[in-house]
């Protein structure tokens, strides 16, 4: 299969990028859209468009431009980042252009020893972009080694980039793209499509996609060949950098030197609050903190062993189900409630240790489970921080759980809606809870649901994730109503509305008829999608 691809062609590309989006989602942040199924469904009608678009961009993008959904999510008890979700079809798009480079950034890029995220190593059978063995956790423990190691290595300064993605300064990057593509008929698509998400600032990139992380380690490209020709021993992670020195007084010298350098080359500063030089045994306590999710206080080698388990099941895996078997098995030596009830017991959870636990807990059997998730939502404004890991579990294995747990989940959900929890007070939150409430259809969630889209018709994100549920339990009367409003709604809302309209028997085929005029080239391959869909009656499984 990998044979019908070639890296640096446009169409290839295309498809690399579609594969991406329909196997992995658009964004680790947000729910899965509605689109993954749909780009699978239709993907080679989708290539041929989005090859048409890039003959015909100008008009293209003039005729339906990208309409994004950008807001808060979560980091720790008090902390938010912003997050943006692209427009489903331009993001494909987006990616495709950025992975005609990616190939040639690559080969620019400092080695995987020193600069561990995001290396393109394109799959083109499963759409996966990067290789899985250079990752975070290779970064961290890399590190470690080295420092252990090495006798010469008596500090290190770490230091992680402020505000890093929203910071990014449009022309330094536009600039590196011309480097790569010297014609420009790729790069200044890009540049289009960056003025395009950050409306009229010059700086700044969307939060969450593989084309923004490519992006972005290519922004801090010069950075790291600065560093490596100046003699300096480092290794980066996207923007946490790790510096290795025999003094302090060099580790001073070289946040000197860094900080500057960012300022003059990209606009860039330093968290103060994240800017340490720390001792070896500082250093050494901190990251096997970090790696095993323990406090100094509490070296266990039982928790270690937990938090080394590859939990994170990959369906594409060649030996997935024997993996999947070897995670389960691999559980039967501890004691996962306890842990659950341990961590409970502090005042602050170790938030890497408890997403862990939350997804080995997908792993275990029905009564486990179920036990569990009593534990969790009983328990849940103590894991606010991970509030999504858990929704999203709870999601995926709904039917896993016993009668009277999800009865206590539903009616926990309910209870936070009506008393206003600070919770559901991020749309993120609020939009994986309603994806949870979706398993259930009753009259009382779809009350639910209607009063949460009655008081957030503002939120592109909460009336579309309503309008797919409504859709899905096929609430006839609720998206008959829903007709109306056509006219004024987000683009978003309208192209899914257009798919829901094949749900409506006669009067759904009348308005598509009706309305088939006015429809954009994005919103004629909904239609064509929810046609194909009618004719295999199967529209809500893909909702």
């Amino acid at each position: 299969m990998e044979s019908v691809y070639k890296d640096g062609d446009i169409e290839s590309a295309f498809k690399l990028a579609a594969k991406n989006v329909i196997s992995f989602g658009d964004t680790d942040i947000f729910p899965y859209p509605v689109e993954t199924r749909m780009f699978s469904d239709i993907f080679d009608s989708l290539s041929k468009s989005l090859f048409e678009t890039h003959n015909d961009f100008i008009n293209r993008l003039n005729e339906s431009a990208p309409v994004n959904i950008s807001t808060c999510s979560t980091v720790g008890y008090t902390g938010y980042r912003w997050a943006t979700q692209i427009d489903p079809y331009w993001n494909v798009y987006f990616l495709g252009l950025v992975l005609s480079l990616s190939k040639k950034i690559e080969e620019s890029r400092v080695g995987v020893t020193t600069v561990y995220s995001y290396r393109y190593k394109p799959d083109y059978s499963t759409g996966s972009l990067f290789d899985k063995d250079v990752n975070w956790r290779a970064f961290q423990e890399d590190s470690l080694n080295l420092v252990k190691e090495n006798e010469d290595i008596s500090y290190v300064l770490t230091c992680d980039i402020a505000d890093f993605y929203t910071r990014i300064y449009h022309h330094r990057l536009e600039n590196a793209l011309d480097r790569i593509d010297p014609q420009k008929t790729i790069s200044s698509k890009i540049k289009k499509m960056m003025q395009n998400f950050s409306g009229t600032n010059s700086y700044g990139l969307p939060v969450g996609g593989p084309a923004a992380r490519i992006l972005a380690e290519l922004s801090l490209d010069s950075i790291d060949h600065l560093l490596q020709i100046n003699g300096i021993h480092y290794k980066r992670y996207v923007d946490d950098f790790l510096i290795f020195c025999k003094t302090k007084e060099e580790a001073h010298s070289i946040l000197t030197f860094i900080s500057r350098k960012l300022m003059e080359n990209e606009g860039l500063t330093l968290q103060k609050h994240k800017t340490n030089i720390m001792s070896k045994e500082e250093f050494t306590s901190l990251t096997q903190a970090k790696l095993f999710g323990l406090n100094e206080d509490e070296g266990s080698p039982m928790k270690a062993k937990f938090m080394s388990l590859p939990i994170r099941f990959d369906p594409y895996s060649q030996n997935a189900v024997e993996q999947y078997d070897k995670i389960k098995e691999s559980l039967q030596d501890f004691d996962l409630l306890g842990m659950l009830s341990s961590e409970l017991q502090k005042s602050k959870i170790n938030q890497p240790f408890s997403k862990q636990l939350i997804r080995a807990f997908a792993a275990t059997d029905e009564i486990i489970l179920s036990n569990a998730y009593t534990i969790i939502f009983d328990n849940i404004n103590d894991l606010y921080p991970i509030f999504t890991t858990v929704v999203q579990v709870a999601t995926t294995n709904w039917n896993k759980f016993d009668n009277s747990t999800q009865i206590l989940i539903t009616n926990k959900i309910i209870e936070l809606i009506k008393t206003d929890s600070f919770i559901l007070k991020t749309e993120l939150n609020l939009a994986y809870i309603v994806k949870l409430l979706a398993k259930n259809n009753s009259v009382e969630n779809q009350v639910v649901l209607t009063e949460i889209y009655k008081s957030n018709t503002e939120s592109i994100l909460i009336t579309l994730v309503v309008t797919q549920v409504m859709a899905k339990w096929n609430v006839h009367y609720w998206l008959t109503d829903l007709r109306r409003v056509f006219p004024t709604m987000n683009p978003w809302q309208r192209r899914l509305f257009i798919v829901i309209a094949y749900l409506l028997g006669d009067e759904g085929k009348h308005w598509i008829t009706h309305n088939k005029s006015k429809f954009n080239f994005i919103d004629s391959l909904y239609r064509d999608w929810g046609s194909k869909r009618k004719t295999t009656g199967n529209i809500e499984d893909a909702l």
